[in-house]
């Protein structure tokens, strides 16, 4: 049996939405309050899913604990309580945007377990971003991450 497995877990980080290309004015326009110069914060969810094929003898997908520390050192550790615009790499040249953030999530996972099948970002209640992949299931064993 196939399954879609997800776990959520949660940050605190802040950040400017601003473009360097574009003009303060244009940057005012496009972002409004988001685009203040001493920037704002949120309690980020990310939600992780993982399609894999149930063991037969664990019953389990995905050891939750290997998901956990992946997601730790990846995301939570590098993200929490820091501003994405200074502190992070990947957001130097490029503005932290709800969607910026999927992707550079996306990446980071996907770079250590390719069964992660979906990545949602809750940057509020009302915006969030979901990046989907095909993912062939049940290759093999998956009870890791």
């Amino acid at each position: 049996m196939i399954v879609h497995l997800s776990r959520r877990y949660g940050f605190f980080a802040s950040h400017r939405l601003h473009t360097p290309e574009l003009t303060d004015e244009q940057n005012r326009a496009l972002y409004g309050k988001c685009n203040n110069p001493h920037g704002h914060g949120h309690n980020y969810e990310v939600e992780v899913t993982v399609l894999g094929r149930v063991d037969e003898v664990t019953g389990r997908a995905v050891d939750l604990a290997v998901l956990d520390q992946l997601v730790e050192t990846e995301i939570l550790g590098p993200f929490r309580y820091r501003n994405l615009n200074t502190e992070i790499e990947a957001f130097r040249a490029i503005s932290p945007t709800t969607e910026n953030l999927a992707s550079e999530v996306n990446r980071r996972l996907r770079a250590r377990c390719p069964q992660i099948e979906k990545i949602r970002i809750w940057e509020t209640d009302r915006n969030i971003c979901e990046i989907r992949h095909e993912s062939k299931a049940g290759s093999g064993q998956n009870n890791g991450a």
